[in-house]
């Protein structure tokens, strides 16, 4: 029998097709760690049903490239690259695996050391965030879902999203402003104005631009409702008059090819992160923000301003109100001046009762 015994826990080694099956048996009992084994062997000989044999289960390296070829056909070309990239964090954290060798506890222990993991090229000691982690848990299960297999993950490894993003206060916004380089102070500005994705203002098009209605065509986007027109600000209007004006081909913001190199006209920006970190870093501003959360900024201050949930869904492209409510993030001073509100509006509908009461008393009888 290929059983050992590490520590007090017997353990299960031999050879089966070529592979090396190397795992706990997790008992103490060497008669039924042996049970254990041979029904293992069993399990792999003849499969669960005892029918048919059951196909060769692959690599877990040969699964995620056979999983991203069905996903270049299947995906839209940014949901396949963003499959792409986290795949090669899950490479990292199960090189060597076979596929039935991931199991929930190897997925737990990547959740928590993926999210202890700092952010990659960023200034000061933040960590990756629950959400990045949680699309690697996403694109982990389709993997499973495209083999057939049960996925190892379950819903309660997925972490709260709830607190990673913030509204941007005032101070903060003319702060990072100050510091911020071109063309991250252009880009920011309309985002923060507009209620524009990232992604939509980098691909900005001169001929989406309508001047003279002062509106921004959004041609494309993840979803029918985000292809949409967005009215300009008056700082927007003139921000871009300037860029279409300046504009070296198609794009409002043209590539750079690199370090005192010409910018490339026939592709868009595609990122600012490095501006942004950098920014914040000379601003001082604690914790930091994403260049994303200037969106919910304006969600909420539009909310705010008394801007109507539908019309503010309108306007960020969402398919639902329920998606525009996450984006709305009421202050400590909105909340307050909430109260205020319905405070005086309880205490004048009293008031008319009561004066209406006096006045049916008062009133003499016929």
């Amino acid at each position: 029998m290929a059983i050992y015994k590490r520590g007090k826990i017997w353990w299960l080694r031999f050879e089966f097709e070529g592979r090396r099956i190397q795992e706990s048996a997790h008992c103490t009992n060497k008669h039924k760690a042996e049970q254990i084994e041979a029904k293992r062997k069993t399990d792999l000989a003849e499969g669960h049903a005892g029918l048919r044999r059951k196909a060769p289960t692959p690599r877990f390296i040969d699964a995620v490239h056979q999983f991203l070829e069905w996903s270049s056909f299947k995906h839209k070309p940014k949901t396949h690259e963003s499959h792409r990239m986290h795949c090669e964090t899950l490479k990292r954290f199960f090189p060597g695996k076979w596929v039935d060798q991931i199991t929930p506890e190897t997925v737990e222990q990547f959740r928590l050391s993926r999210l202890r993991e700092k952010r990659r090229n960023a200034k000061d000691e933040s960590t990756v965030s629950p959400t990045t982690v949680n699309r690697a848990l996403e694109t982990l299960r389709l993997i499973f879902n495209y083999l057939d297999m049960k996925s190892p993950t379950r819903k309660e490894m997925f972490s709260r999203e709830e607190g990673q993003t913030r509204v941007v206060s005032v101070h903060e916004e003319l702060a990072y402003f100050r510091e911020a380089s071109q063309p991250l102070r252009d880009i920011a500005t309309i985002i923060l104005q507009t209620g524009m994705r990232p992604g939509e203002v980098f691909r900005l098009e001169v001929r989406s631009l309508d001047f003279p209605h002062r509106t921004i065509s959004n041609p494309t986007g993840k979803t029918k409702a985000a292809t949409r027109t967005v009215p300009m600000t008056s700082e927007v209007f003139e921000i871009l008059q300037r860029r279409s004006k300046e504009a070296c081909g198609r794009w409002v913001f043209c590539s750079p090819a690199g370090p005192g190199r010409p910018e490339q006209p026939d592709r868009p920006i595609k990122s600012v992160r490095k501006a942004h970190d950098a920014a914040l870093v000379r601003a001082a501003i604690q914790p930091h923000f994403r260049l994303y959360d200037l969106r919910h900024t304006y969600a909420t201050r539009a909310a705010q301003a008394g801007i109507d949930v539908l019309t503010l869904s309108s306007l960020l492209g969402h398919t639902a109100v329920q998606m525009t409510s996450r984006y709305v993030h009421p202050t400590d001073q909105h909340k307050r001046e909430a109260a205020q509100r319905l405070e005086a509006y309880n205490a004048e509908t009293v008031f008319k009762y009561a004066e209406s009461v006096s006045g049916s008393l008062q009133k003499p009888l016929q």
